[in-house]
């Protein structure tokens, strides 16, 4: 039975078109770039590191200077936790120059969170006070 798949011998030393293809591609780029913008970000990393060491250093440094440690500590853990949630995806966002404004936008919202948080948490415990209170539910 012929082998229909068999190669033919190559004299040892001579390179092949196969063999000189595969050189040329793996010298190559790794990442093909289509469109300005698609080029590797070499800082992609700056922005997201920022916001996940000043974060919670923001939010424990409002924490401290309202003594909400003593007053709200179970609120509080959301304050680290939110900000560093919106910093998640700027890790994982691709590692293009295009994305860097995405990934700065949510750095900045994160750190903008980390300070806001006791602000938030207190503007909603009001509203939902004078909500109740409109509505005949607080009872005295």
């Amino acid at each position: 039975m012929p082998n229909s798949t068999r190669r033919p011998a190559v004299a040892a030393g001579a390179p092949t078109a196969a063999a000189s293809a595969a050189a040329t591609t793996a010298a190559g780029p790794a990442v093909a770039v289509t469109a300005p913008g698609d080029e590797t970000d070499p800082r992609w990393w700056v922005a997201p590191l920022a916001a996940t060491v000043v974060a919670p250093l923001l939010s424990f440094l409002v924490a401290v200077w309202a003594d909400l440690f003593t007053a709200l500590p179970v609120f509080l853990i959301g304050g680290f936790v939110l900000p560093l949630a919106l910093v998640v995806p700027g890790w994982c966002l691709a590692r293009t120059r295009r994305r860097r404004q995405a990934r700065i936008n949510l750095a900045t919202l994160a750190c903008l969170l980390a300070v806001a948080y006791p602000a938030l948490i207190g503007g909603i415990g009001v509203a939902i006070f004078v909500v109740m209170l409109l509505t005949g539910n607080i009872h005295s």
